[in-house]
């Protein structure tokens, strides 16, 4: 029998029916006869020693060598495997022995140091927080994104335009694969002033100043979209007055919402659509199923994107010809617009006209004009249009194919209140009564730090607004004086010499903000801003200013800021000495292209950070709103801005011990939402129902069934199974992987990876299922390219049987394949490491020192199988190597994006993956591997508990802390090894109820 099952039978045994201590002194024999020849006093392989190890656990360096030696005889790694292995009944009476001796010392042996320090939201966390303090529905902040900087027009540039305030964060760092770790958020001057800064664009995200929408319903009938994409749906136009048709896999979308639904509110969405000819004649050219019924995907689309789109359902259309009515609600923000797909409708490349017409039509069909024939080209256009119109015309008269028939679309905008929610929560129901500004601040300061807070607490942010309303105290607006501009059309690559152009327009802006928006135009344009900046003391003034493309400023005639040439959004900095007084000031921009944009700041003595130009977040100003309406809510602005940047709002602050109610509402919510606890956890803590076991259990399930749970399955996944690396090393772009950019599959994979776990969630799912199963999450694209299947259309991932015994589970989603790989080629060290890391919970030790690295998939006379072999001679490099190479082995018929492939690219051989694992256990394969896996169950659920217990609770474990492990394990082992029981133990450890 492999050893490593051997070893597993001992540990359940001894798991079960733990005797009482006896001495470690008992063990000692064991291991002179079995360790102490390479972990002896003449030789300590990997720095290990066990002879001179005391008997007495009174220190945690002990217990850790102890617990070691128990970890790698349960796993049967040792004694290896060219040395004669124990007899089982002795083996089992030395696990028995440690696990009793280490159960007993961990209860004693509590650290005081195993406490999560004062740990700081990260980016996640904070980005998820202000979306649910503010009440914002902003599509970049909805659940489960991520903040990054956006390439917007797809040339790789990436560019601070998004409107998600969180965007130029920079990533924190990580500990174990986590970045909400304590003891590594740190806090600096910098991210302090981008939080300030995310914190006033998230306030005017939160503010509207509009006036209340029109809730009339818009219904769009007849022809939705005019455009059309096809001479199919072009011409079908002219013979079907009354509606669109689709007669191939297309997308659809009202023309009249080019630029988006233009308010951002829920809104109810009903289609009326039929579908004709589900049987069909021509099933050659168009192959379908004919007895499965059409398949409409419904999705939101931004506005003036390549290809930025949120799938939201997939309904099933028959084919009986009669007009079906479907409806649903979701928020729509004002950029978006609704999209109906026809995911199985017949391809774009088979169901061509001229296609059709010479299969199924040829007595009506002729050749196309040949550009030959006609002298003119122009001549020639005019009889390809005429033939091109003649045989579309001629094939929608006799058309007996399968086609979509779309009646209309009705939006119809939902609001329960307005102002909405944000607003109101923010400033008061009705902004021309007085407020009671200092209960508006109490409220939102008890929401921001997440517990109860006294008048004395948020007496300083009263102050603060109530000075920002004192005439005497309140500065005035350190803007441009006699601000002018001039516009200019042009297309440049950098500043252009402006004294020699005419300008389109000029004019005066009195508002002293530098402003784009009259040159009424968005791209191939430039401008000049001229006036007078007023320095109220001599000393230096510090500038700032971003722009997209090129920008110059001057202040009296020197160059302040130089950030010229063609650029995406970014930042220059600059600074000069004035004098008290008037200076004269001038700012130059080009744009080359779309988007734009033109930002500006300045700070000096007594001032910071004042805007020079119109800052696009910030909340327009109707004409019928009162200056004092609009400064008392700049005022609270202010106070609320200061909350946002104090360490209580910042920092999770727990008191050392057992968690109290608010606390333990917070710990809670921040491990299953990434978030603030909402009113029904505080209303539990509140009352103090939140430390008994039923409710805290009752919630649980609750949050984990909650949309917001998405947080969790795609934070926790990404970081356990280090899906990050993805971005950090993605495939190159060109060559085998330029399918991966072309389709922009990364966000697809990791959201398959992420539905995955999810429904184990849900549904209570085996940890086994994490290893194996018959089941995955697919769409057409993920489906086509890597699971070599035809049979699932459109975008929405849906659950499907994987008919593959290799393709189960999460090991071999292509998600996993590429985070594991470098981005150009696969290793077996990498994924085999990985593996031990983060599914086995046994990390393999750094590399040792002066030993030369092995260049992954190096085949030029050798396989990689022998060059590792050579590898795994030097001694130094065969103690983790035999451990981790042979499991990385069975992964190689992936490739690095995690397509199956037989043969390496220009190799004559299959690929062998067949190995034997340090432990003794033959494989030949990915579904042996998997097989192995699941036997050692309880080693993988022990690297998950680990993984859990380390995300929710902040904190790296130490060794003290396996008694909370070793206890949650074995009563997951009694219940049946489920997920969400799995969650619900980690809530009752004492991990994680404690600091």
């Amino acid at each position: 029998m492999p050893r490593f099952i051997l070893a597993l039978t001992v540990t359940l045994v001894s798991l079960s029916s733990i005797q009482a201590a006896v001495p470690l002194s008992k063990v000692q024999p064991f291991l002179q006869k079995h360790c102490n020849e390479c972990h002896g006093a003449k030789k300590q392989e990997n720095n290990k020693r066990f002879d001179s190890l005391s008997t007495k656990l009174s220190d945690i360096p002990t217990i850790q060598g102890w617990q070691e030696i128990l970890d790698q005889l349960n796993s049967g790694n040792m004694p290896p495997e060219d040395q004669p292995p124990p007899e089982a009944n002795e083996l089992t009476r030395v696990i028995n022995i440690l696990t009793a001796q280490l159960k007993e010392a961990y209860a004693q042996h509590r650290s005081t140091g195993s406490q999560t320090v004062a740990r700081r939201l990260n980016r996640f966390e904070l980005r998820n927080t202000i979306r649910d303090l503010l009440y914002i529905n902003d599509p970049e902040l909805r659940v489960g994104n991520v903040s990054k900087l956006v390439d917007n027009n797809g040339n790789g540039r990436v560019e601070n335009t998004s409107s998600d305030p969180f965007r130029s964060f920079p990533k924190d760092e990580i500990e174990g694969g986590f970045d909400n770790i304590g003891d590594r958020l740190v806090m600096s001057d910098f991210l302090l002033q981008l939080m300030l800064d995310a914190a006033e664009e998230s306030l005017a995200l939160a503010t509207e100043m509009s006036s209340p929408p029109d809730l009339s319903p818009r219904r769009f009938s007849g022809h939705i979209n005019k455009r059309g994409t096809g001479d199919l749906e072009l011409y079908s136009r002219e013979l079907h007055p009354d509606f669109d048709v689709l007669y191939r896999a297309a997308t659809l979308s009202s023309d009249q919402l080019g630029g988006g639904v233009g308010t951002s509110l829920r809104y109810q969405i009903t289609i009326e659509v039929s579908g004709h000819n589900q049987k069909h004649p021509w099933v050659e050219l168009m192959p379908h199923d004919q007895d499965e019924p059409f398949l409409l995907g419904i999705r939101l689309f931004k506005s003036r994107t390549r290809n930025d789109h949120i799938p939201l359902t997939q309904i099933k259309l028959p084919g009986d010809g009669k007009i079906h009515t479907f409806t649903f609600e979701t928020w729509i923000d004002k950029q978006w617009l609704p999209q109906l797909t026809w995911d199985n409708g017949p391809s774009p490349r088979s169901a061509r006209t001229d296609l059709i017409m010479q299969k199924y039509l040829a007595q009506h069909y002729r050749k196309a004009p040949d550009a030959k024939e006609f002298p003119k080209k122009e001549e020639y256009n005019t009889a390809r249009d005429a033939w091109a119109r003649e045989m579309a015309v001629t094939l929608i008269q006799n058309y007996k194919g399968p086609s979509v028939h779309v009646h209309s679309l009705t939006l119809k905008p939902l609001m329960d209140q307005w102002p909405p929610k944000s607003h109101t929560a923010l400033y008061g129901m009705d902004p021309d009564k007085s407020v009671n500004m200092e209960a508006l601040l109490l409220n939102f300061a008890e929401r921001a730090f997440r517990r109860p807070v006294t008048p004395d607490e948020v007496a300083p942010y009263v102050a603060l607004v109530q000075a920002q309303l004192d005439p005497l105290q309140s500065p005035s607006p350190k803007t441009i004086e006699d601000l002018t501009y001039k516009s200019y059309q042009g297309s440049w690559s950098k500043l252009p010499d402006f004294s020699t152009l005419t300008p389109t327009r000029q004019g005066t802006l009195d508002s002293g903000l530098l402003d784009l928006r009259p040159a009424k135009i968005d791209e191939h344009f430039g401008m000049v801003f001229e006036g007078k900046i007023t320095a109220p003391q001599a000393g230096t003034y510090q500038f700032k200013m971003a722009s997209d493309d090129g920008s110059r400023l001057t202040i009296n005639g020197n160059a302040v800021i130089e950030h010229d040439g063609l650029h995406g959004a970014s930042t220059k900095n600059g600074q000069i000495s004035l004098t008290a007084g008037a200076h004269p000031i001038r700012v130059e921009y080009f744009a080359y292209g779309k988007p734009n944009s033109l930002q500006a700041f300045w700070s000096g003595p007594g001032f910071d950070s004042e805007p020079l130009a119109v800052v696009k977040s910030n909340p327009q100003q109707p004409h019928n709103v009162s200056p004092n309406i609009l400064r008392r809510m700049a005022a609270l602005r202010a106070g609320y801005t200061a909350i946002l940047c104090s360490p209580d709002f910042l920092y999770l602050r727990e008191k050392p011990g057992q968690l109290n109610n608010y606390e333990l509402a917070s710990r809670l919510s921040y491990f299953l939402w990434s978030s603030m606890p909402d009113a029904t956890l505080r209303e539990l803590a509140k009352t103090g129902q939140l430390t008994n076991k039923s409710v805290l259990l009752r919630q649980v399930d609750r949050m984990l069934d909650d949309p917001k749970a998405a947080a969790f399955t795609r934070h926790f996944t990404e970081r356990w199974l280090r899906l990050d690396k993805i971005s950090d090393s993605p495939p190159e772009r060109n060559g085998p992987f330029r399918v991966y950019w072309d389709r922009q599959f990364e966000p697809q994979l990791i959201a398959q990876t992420d539905a995955y776990f999810a429904d184990l969630l849900e549904t209570n799912g085996s940890i086994n299922a994490l290893i194996d199963s018959d089941y995955t999450f697919l769409n057409e694209s993920i489906a086509t390219i890597f699971y070599q299947r035809d049979d699932v259309k459109g975008d929405f991932l849906r659950k499907v049987p994987t008919n593959d015994p290799r393709r189960g589970g999460i090991l071999t989603q292509p998600s996993v394949m590429t985070a594991t790989a470098n981005g150009v080629d696969t290793s077996p060290v990498l994924r085999g490491a990985w593996l031990l890391e983060n599914i086995l919970g046994t990390p393999p030790p750094p590399p040792p020192p002066d030993v030369e690295p092995l260049s992954p998939d190096l085949r030029s006379a050798k396989s990689i199988g022998e060059q590792l072999a050579i590898h795994r001679n030097q001694q130094a490099c065969n103690n983790c190597h035999r451990k981790f190479d042979p499991l990385g082995f069975a992964f190689e018929n992936f490739d690095p994006i995690g397509r199956w492939r037989d043969k390496y690219r220009g190799a004559r051989d299959n690929i062998d993956t067949s190995t034997t694992t340090a432990n003794g256990y033959k494989l030949a394969d990915i579904v042996e591997l998997k097989k192995m896996l699941i036997e050692q169950e309880q080693q993988v659920t022990r690297c998950l508990t680990e993984k859990l217990l380390a995300y929710s609770s902040g904190r790296i474990l130490e060794p003290t802390d396996r008694g909370d492990v070793d206890e949650i394990v074995l009563k997951l082992q009694a219940d049946g090894n489920r997920i969400r029981d799995l969650i619900k133990l980690i809530v009752q450890s004492h991990v994680f109820l404690t600091k």
